[in-house]
């Protein structure tokens, strides 16, 4: 018996996991280690327990779950996503690569299937960042990338620890994290964008990513009452942080097509109607699929914002916290890829990510590709996000037939 995914199974995996932590809208809002994202956890490990899965669990919170191959000894072919979403959510970033996974080790125990390789797959923690800074935070712990007692420190909003989470949700392993010695990484996404649906593409084959560079700032003015202060005497730095917003968007603008540039968080103090504002801190960032491109955009960045600076007479200090890419995938994975959507008569293009995914981290410790389905009007992050069950089977399948090749 050949395996071959259940479309209606998948579905309704989807479905399912959707409905824990909905918006009035339609959405999904399960920030990592929240009780919603505890929740889908819950009801994931259930699923691969009916499986009879071995699992694992690391000390940042990341969930692997095993099925042995006839050779043990071999390294394991992986594969995943994450299942935390941003406030605003849909139902298919990231759950989509970690209900395809399942389906995979699904499709195989109906066939009665047994690969040579052992198989795992993944749940990655607060891969969003919408709640702790940076975001991968999961698989960069994993991956060295950052050490496990900065990310433990870490705090959201609230003043929460992301020690204090994981305790909190019981999601904190024994393991120590670090690389697990697998012979590729595949992961499983939703495009996040227009190209696919208007080139009638039916799979992306991920080549490679933009590289990105994060920042958050904080513009320190001088607090004063809105009515005596005259205008000319206003240290305001919501005022400032409005010039800085306006300043990354024109510098996103000018880098087009292949740049991108976001002020997406804001948080001001005091937040007080009879206040001039003395603290506001900002996150953004600038990405381009050339390397050197992104660095003239930060370059661009520091002069807006010392000129912004210096023209209110107030203070901004920026910190760097986070860099990703560029990735360049493997080629005889993103081959294998290609050949397995061809030969089900699939339209296939080449891609590069333009967002961040755990793939990023994964790539210098294995061979390691990404598949792209497409997104329905390129609406992600969005409770109108969506795929439909064709599209997610169709990216399953060719999953599924790249791993019965890769594990044997």
């Amino acid at each position: 018996m050949t395996p071959t995914v259940n479309p209606d199974r998948l579905w309704q995996s989807i479905l399912d996991i959707a409905a824990i932590g909905p918006t009035p809208d339609g959405g999904s809002n399960r920030m990592a280690l929240t009780p919603e994202d505890t929740a889908a956890r819950r009801l994931f490990q259930g699923w691969c327990d009916d499986l009879a899965l071995h699992r694992e669990q690391d000390a940042i919170g990341n969930m692997f779950f095993r099925r042995e191959g006839t050779v043990p000894t071999d390294g394991a072919v992986a594969f995943g996503s994450h299942l935390d979403t941003v406030p605003t959510g849909g139902r298919f970033d990231g759950i989509f690569g970690v209900m395809a996974g399942l389906e995979i080790l699904r499709a195989l125990h109906d066939a009665g299937h047994r690969t040579r390789a052992p198989l795992e797959l993944v749940n990655w923690t607060n891969e969003e960042g919408s709640r702790f800074r940076p975001a991968m935070m999961g698989s960069r712990v994993h991956a060295g990338d950052m050490t496990l007692e900065a990310a433990l420190a870490i705090a959201d909003d609230a003043g929460t620890t992301v020690a204090e989470a994981l305790q909190a949700s019981g999601q904190a392993g024994p393991l120590t994290p670090s690389p697990r010695g697998w012979a590729c990484w595949l992961e499983a996404h939703i495009e996040q964008g227009p190209v696919m649906e208007a080139t009638a593409t039916d799979i992306g084959i991920v080549t490679g990513t933009m590289h990105a560079r994060y920042f958050q700032m904080v513009v320190t003015g001088e607090p004063s009452h809105v009515g005596p202060t005259t205008m000319d005497r206003r240290r305001d730095s919501l005022a400032a942080a409005a010039e800085i917003v306006l300043a990354v968007e024109k510098i996103g603008l000018t880098a087009e097509p292949g740049g991108r540039a976001s002020a997406s968080w804001i948080e001001n103090y005091p937040n007080a109607r009879g206040n001039v504002s003395n603290i506001t801190r900002l996150h953004c960032d600038v990405r381009h699929d050339r390397a050197a491109d992104a660095i003239a955009m930060e370059s661009a960045l520091r002069d807006a914002i010392a000129a912004i600076a210096a023209r209110r007479l107030l203070r901004i200090d920026i910190d760097p916290y986070a860099t990703f890419g560029p990735i360049h995938f493997d080629a005889n994975l993103c081959n294998l890829l290609r050949r397995k959507a061809e030969a089900r008569q699939l339209t296939v293009r080449d891609m590069t990510a333009a967002a961040g995914h755990d793939s990023v981290l994964l790539a210098p410790l294995c061979p390691s590709a990404m598949l792209f389905i497409p997104s329905v009007g390129g609406i992600t992050h969005n409770p109108l996000e969506y795929s439909t069950k064709e599209q997610v089977a169709r990216g399953a399948q060719t999953m599924l037939d790249a791993v019965l090749d890769l594990a044997g």
